[in-house]
């Protein structure tokens, strides 16, 4: 199924069980505030990996899952992939104001990026871990990285993955760790590739 921003599950058996093994590869590492999406899978992941830190969790609405339209809650069957991988065509050609039927285009998810990405830089949290979405966090990522969103595909993004980045709030972003899965048991890792999906 795409879920997007209008699916609202909780994780399922295999997603607890990714997100307690990205909780327990970041035990050891200092967190000293989360920011979650308000959908309940990313809640709960966040709840999962903030449990030995005690630090506060902000839901801020922005990191919200992209919105896919009238796709959201549709089985990915053949005809969805196709249409999908239509839609992802024109956003790699640079067509990134184009949005899927009801929904948002990659253009505007930047834009609800970059107003997450600047009450991150305000709040000057040392050791931040934000918890979001597939689609969104490659967007997010461009966004972060000043990449076009024509290349939001490059970054790979799998569930329960850990990207770090080095990133004082003013000038140059570096790419510690991207889309790192070395946490996750094999059994319940995440296929790379394939359209937007709880896996």
């Amino acid at each position: 199924m795409l879920q997007g921003s209008r699916v609202d599950e909780s994780l399922s058996p295999r997603g607890v069980r990714q997100a307690e093994a990205l909780a327990k590869r970041l035990a050891s590492v200092p967190i000293d505030q989360l920011f979650a999406s308000p959908l309940l899978r990313a809640r709960q992941t966040a709840e999962i990996v903030g449990a030995p830190h005690a630090a506060p969790i902000a839901i801020d609405s922005d990191l919200v899952e992209f919105d896919w339209g009238v796709w959201c809650g549709r089985p990915l069957d053949a005809g969805m992939e196709r249409e999908v991988a239509a839609i992802r065509a024109r956003w790699k050609a640079g067509e990134v104001e184009a949005a899927p039927e009801g929904g948002e285009s990659p253009a505007g998810a930047s834009r609800r990026a970059g107003r997450f990405l600047e009450r991150l830089r305000e709040a000057r949290v040392a050791h931040a871990l934000v918890v979001a979405h597939g689609r969104f966090n490659r967007i997010l990522m461009a966004t972060l990285l000043s990449r076009p969103l024509s290349r939001m595909d490059e970054i790979r993004q799998r569930n329960g993955s850990l990207s770090s980045f080095d990133w004082n709030g003013d000038g140059t972003v570096i790419p510690v760790l991207l889309d790192d899965v070395t946490h996750i048991p094999t059994d319940v890792r995440s296929v790379a590739g394939g359209v937007d999906s709880l896996k």
